[in-house]
């Protein structure tokens, strides 16, 4: 049962890994733009500008939060680590289930993002569980917390 492809041991929980998703793979692509235009065009200034930009964009908002998912005590800790570090506690007692949500263009999947249902958090405040390009990935991080929650006799709605 410890053998988990999505979930790493984490003292008494679990961490679920993140995966590059669309956010990451636009951060890279403004890095590789500003790279090109340093070297290859005159607007040195402007290349500059737009790396600064991007690494700190980096640095700031997409350095994924980590997930701790503790069945044992009923609790989902979710620690931001970009600039402003938060930890949130969710009890999972007012757990409802897992959302998948997949962002498209026409048939190319661009996202998919797992959220975490809770009673008493908005739609909009939920947190995000993980994060990938492929649904199966997301899927088989859902299978993954569900087989954990069954073997601490927990049923997931």
């Amino acid at each position: 049962m410890e053998g988990f492809k999505h979930l790493k041991r984490e003292g008494a929980g679990y961490q679920v890994k993140q995966y590059i998703s669309l956010q990451h793979l636009i951060v890279v692509i403004w890095v590789l733009i500003s790279i090109i235009v340093i070297v290859n065009t005159s607007y040195l200034k402007t290349g500059i500008g737009m790396l600064v930009f991007s690494l700190l964009l980096t640095i700031i908002s997409f350095i994924p939060p980590k997930i701790y998912f503790d069945p044992a005590s009923q609790v989902l800790t979710v620690i931001n680590t970009g600039l402003v570090r938060r930890k949130l506690t969710y009890d999972l007692n007012d757990f409802e289930g897992f959302e998948l949500q997949t962002i498209g263009l026409s048939m190319i999947p661009l996202g998919c993002y797992l959220y975490g249902n809770f009673k008493n958090i908005s739609h909009f405040k939920r947190p995000v569980i993980s994060q990938s390009f492929s649904k199966r990935t997301m899927q088989e991080v859902v299978n993954e917390l569900e087989d954990l929650n069954k073997k601490y006799n927990r049923t997931l709605i």
